[in-house]
């Protein structure tokens, strides 16, 4: 029995993978709503909810912006969810476990993207040739990498604890976590960079430097630059309103 749950939550953690990617944004990879999924599928619901959100906070603050790649949430609260279930730690020990578990699921999307990239050449000839077919079935071999990326490692770490998960992170070599971080510290550039090629603009490009300024050197945060970006649309939108009539 013990066996089929860590199957179907692997398979459930390859599913919630695709939000996003495939099924549009739900937000159902969010460790709160994992948690709960996965306490159904364990008989108890109540501690997966209480566990999704507790882990949920110590996620709170991560955000994917463009290509950035942070720690994985979802490995990190389903994991977490997990244990807590099958063992009965308590929320400090499994919230200790969460950030590694997410890190290696970080790790993990790394690669995922880096082996991506190699299809985009294939749906540009694909494109170029009229190869529908083509195109889909590399679009969807890109969600199925992310998929079993991310089932096999729950499904490990599931069925045979959290000591297989410290252990795959010990014993990757070093040049390959520090190939992953490098490629990790590149991504959120590449990501910036295709942003910015939609949506530069010269007219608007000022506010962009300005806020950048007011965060590096003033050492003003976004929530302060974005009351600031706030104000000074309301002065544009007045001037030009006034301007009109």
């Amino acid at each position: 029995m013990f066996f089929i749950q860590c199957l179907l939550v692997a398979i459930l953690a390859g599913i919630l993978r695709l939000d996003g990617r495939a099924f549009g944004q739900n937000l159902t990879e969010q460790p709160i709503i994992a948690g709960v999924l996965v306490g159904i599928i364990f008989g108890d619901p109540y501690t997966g909810l209480i566990m999704g959100a507790t882990i949920q906070l110590v996620f709170l603050g991560v955000v994917n912006i463009g290509a950035a790649t942070p720690p994985d949430a979802l490995v990190g609260g389903i994991m977490g969810t997990v244990f807590a279930i099958s063992t009965g730690m308590d929320a400090e020990a499994v919230i200790a476990l969460a950030m590694p578990m997410g890190i290696l699921g970080q790790m993990l999307g790394i690669l995922c993207r880096i082996i991506n990239t190699n299809f985009n050449g294939v749906i540009d000839k694909a494109a170029a040739e009229g190869d529908t077919k083509k195109i889909d079935i590399t679009l969807w071999t890109g969600c199925a990498i992310f998929f079993l990326l991310t089932a096999i490692p729950v499904f490990l770490g599931a069925y045979y604890g959290a000591d297989i998960v410290n252990a795959i992170i010990q014993a990757l070599p070093k040049v390959v976590v520090d190939g992953l971080s490098r490629s990790s510290s590149l991504l959120p550039a590449l990501g910036m960079a295709l942003l910015m090629n939609y949506l530069y603009e010269k007219d608007t490009a000022p506010y962009l430097f300005l806020g950048f300024v007011l965060n590096a050197f003033v050492g003003i945060g976004t929530l302060g630059i974005t009351f600031i970006g706030a104000i000074i649309a309301f002065i544009l939108y007045n001037n030009r309103k006034g301007a009109k009539a």
